[in-house]
């Protein structure tokens, strides 16, 4: 019995959508660190960004069809302001869940540049920032070679921050 558990444990470590455990600077977000899908748990990382948000939310991001991360900021949406922006077509798309958004009353814009909205990022609190190249979808979790950094440095949020109030200020409502 104890040989068939191990045997178990040991295919259920090769499998496609195994998560690896939490490191601690995923708890805390004081630190600089990088994520890269689908090796690591990239979704995972920011469903526990997202719930380490306490005064506010800020996202910009091209496409969203990942269920779970739409849970987190819709749930997070309840107890501190959130704002999403995103691409206008591309959120007309089949698999797209920003209608989820709407349907639950969220503060969803869509930009209006020439071309795509095309950003990848979130804030938090207004002191720290994911970006990358990971949009939130299940292809970017366990699919496609993608990449994600958080960091709190000041200057750079800042710069996000400066960022994502002018696409805001730019777009409209969906």
């Amino acid at each position: 019995m104890l040989k068939f558990l191990l045997l178990l444990g040991l295919l259920a470590g090769c499998a496609r959508n195994v998560r690896v455990e939490q490191s601690p600077e995923m708890k805390t977000f004081s630190n600089s660190f990088v994520c890269f899908s689908p090796d690591e748990a990239c979704d995972l990382k920011l469903v526990d960004f997202i719930r380490s948000a306490k005064t506010s939310i800020d996202v910009a991001v091209f496409d969203i069809t990942h269920p779970q991360i739409v849970h987190e900021i819709l749930l997070a949406s309840r107890k501190i302001p959130v704002r999403v922006l995103v691409d206008k077509r591309q959120s007309r798309g089949q698999h797209s869940l920003v209608s989820t958004f709407l349907r639950a009353g969220a503060n969803v814009r869509s930009g209006r540049q020439r071309g795509i909205m095309h950003n990848k990022f979130m804030i938090v609190d207004g002191e720290k920032v994911e970006t990358g190249s990971f949009n939130y979808t299940h292809g970017a979790t366990f699919k496609n070679q993608e990449n994600q950094i958080y960091f709190s440095n000041e200057v750079l949020v800042s710069r996000y921050q400066e960022r994502f109030e002018k696409m805001w200020k730019e777009s409209r409502d969906l």
